[in-house]
């Protein structure tokens, strides 16, 4: 069994024993645990931890970026000026972006060397497609800023349109293969879910990153996306 998503894995050879056992007497199945043989619930969590951590840094406190500089007045110095909106759209990003990155750092350090996660697919394209995830996650909180006019407007569509979507649908907690018809395809617009699963194939299974284009290439896809979107419903003036 493939335990490098532990829930999968305890749901499949339950399954498989309970198949076997009702067609068969006196045969046990034995089963062997690929990537996660003592089913370490941390190989399981780091990954899903990070999409969490990355969408609460950088898209929660990017949503109210541009809406607190409406809500004070200084919105209107900025459009004044000669800076072009996407210069303004960047410079909302730059901070954040650093902030993401020290905790990106933190939290490969404790996966490695406290929690023991093998980060075995090199740490090159694990810092690679997490820093995609970073700039996406920014992107997104920047076009929540674009559509909302107040703060808490803001954080609630953050919070509930992207937290605790990415705590159900992602496979965090409950296999995708799991759910609702319905759920399974609202979860493939869900950029965590993406993610967790290249996370957890180079962190845990340990593939080469060309086993994991379709995910980068994913992620990539929705960061460009919402950037132009939020470029597009940045208004060079007040209404």
């Amino acid at each position: 069994m493939d335990a490098s998503n532990p829930n999968t894995a305890i749901q499949g050879a339950a399954y498989l024993q309970g198949v076997i056992l009702g067609e068969t007497t006196g045969m046990s199945p034995e089963i062997r645990l690929l990537f996660n043989p003592q089913m370490k619930s941390s190989f399981n969590f780091v990954p899903g931890i990070m999409g969490m951590l990355f969408l609460i840094i950088s898209a929660m406190l990017t949503s109210v970026a541009i809406v607190r500089e409406k809500e004070r007045g200084s919105m209107e110095v900025l459009l004044v000026s000669p800076v072009r909106p996407i210069v303004i759209i960047f410079a909302k990003m730059i901070p954040y972006f650093f902030l993401s990155c020290a905790n990106l750092a933190t939290v490969l350090l404790l996966s490695r060397y406290v929690l023991k996660v093998p980060l075995t697919g090199g740490i090159v394209s694990i810092l690679g497609v997490s820093l995609l995830y970073i700039a996406l996650s920014l992107a997104f909180g920047l076009f929540i800023s674009t559509i909302t006019r107040s703060q808490v407007t803001a954080l609630t569509i953050s919070a509930m349109g992207l937290i605790m979507p990415s705590v159900m649908l992602t496979g965090m907690l409950f296999p995708i293969e799991n759910l609702p018809r319905i759920l399974q395809y609202l979860s493939c617009v869900i950029p965590a879910t993406w993610f967790i699963d290249a996370m957890r194939k180079l962190m845990i299974e340990g593939l080469a990153f060309t086993l994991i284009l379709d995910d980068f290439f994913i992620l990539l896809g929705m960061t460009v996306g919402l950037i132009i979107l939020a470029q597009l419903r940045f208004n060079d003036k007040l209404d």
